[in-house]
């Protein structure tokens, strides 16, 4: 994996901090990429004084009032220059808040880029992707996988990097199919199952039979058909669960299906799919707000509107990356 070490100009290093605090503020970094962030930090002072701007850039959206917001909202609207006060104060700051969050959405293209995850097979924002296996089993690629396999007479391991991968696994008894995923390794037993690693944290889905989860020190743990279970990177495993099969695996049919789920968890989900698109919640009370609604990932172009249609909230887009919501009742004059 490939990172930032050599940046040295200027504006290299502003989008590599808005880079790296993107992911770390929202949670999507994972621990290899942790200390990469750290080696970066640390390589320049250069590196560090950006880092800080670019936190009080972020931190500098919660102040907004929604005098701002509607401002905003006109300036990323394109209004006529006539429509524009003068060069105030006020005016200066809200140009540089904007400039501000180009800079941010620059971020995610860029972050893409230097984090580009190894493994023999990838799929990018958006993108999936089947692949035959050797053996004959059959790997279903989600959005932002990677994917590395090693096959010998004795055994078949892989390793999911990141990302969300469905395995169809022919049979072999002579040779035992084991993914690797965060800190646990999952033994197929005559199986199909889906695995998922966001961070430092895995799930895992069994649609077919059962597979074996080994973490750590922890005893074995079989699940079975129909059934879920999370671990964590710091040893953590969760309980056993049973669970609907068609919501947790329509991705295969490019579907999301959500059903009163809260506003937050629907974003987070969405953005996986929609390359270098950072949403920003302006305002608590929409944490309470819940989803409900199948959505096409091949058409997410139709989620946002959709959701301004069904929701009390007003959506703003600025060059088409930085997307940030609040309720619609600030627009209100």
């Amino acid at each position: 994996m490939t990172h930032p070490m050599g940046t040295s100009e200027p504006n290299s290093i502003a989008s590599a901090a808005s880079a790296w605090l993107v992911r770390i503020e929202t949670g999507t970094v994972t621990a290899e990429e942790r200390r990469h962030f750290v080696e970066w930090l640390a390589a320049a002072q250069a590196h560090q004084v950006a880092y800080r701007e670019a936190q009080q850039f972020w931190h500098s959206l919660d102040g907004l009032s929604p005098d701002d917001i509607r401002a905003l909202d006109r300036y990323l609207s394109h209004e006529s220059n006539s429509q524009r006060p003068g060069p105030t104060h006020s005016w200066r700051r809200l140009t540089a808040l904007a400039a501000c969050v180009l800079l941010v959405a620059g971020a995610g293209l860029w972050l893409a880029l230097v984090l580009w995850p190894l493994g023999d097979y990838r799929t990018a924002v958006g993108e999936q992707r089947t692949v035959a296996l050797p053996d004959g089993s059959t790997v279903q690629l989600n959005t932002d996988t990677a994917l590395s396999i090693a096959m010998t007479d004795g055994s078949r391991r892989l390793t999911l990097h990141r990302g969300e991968a469905f395995f169809s696994v022919a049979p072999d008894r002579a040779r035992p199919f084991e993914v690797t995923a965060g800190k646990g390794t999952i033994r197929a037993l005559g199986t199909a199952f889906n695995v998922r690693t966001d961070g430092d944290r895995t799930t895992v889905t069994v649609s077919e039979h059962s597979v074996r989860i080994r973490l750590g020190h922890e005893p074995p743990r079989d699940v079975q058909a129909g059934e879920q279970l999370r671990y964590q990177l710091g040893g953590w495993l969760g309980s056993v669960e049973r669970i609907d099969l068609n919501r947790t695996l329509a991705w295969q049919q490019h579907r999301l299906v959500f059903e009163n789920q809260p506003l937050p968890d629907v974003l987070e989900e969405v953005a996986r799919y929609r390359s270098g698109r950072f949403v920003f919640l302006r305002d608590q009370s929409l944490n309470t707000l819940l989803v409900t609604g199948s959505f096409d990932t091949e058409r997410l172009d139709r989620f946002l509107p959709a959701l301004e249609e069904s929701l009390p909230i007003r959506i703003l887009t600025f060059a088409d990356r930085v997307i940030l919501l609040y309720r619609s009742r600030i627009t209100s004059s």
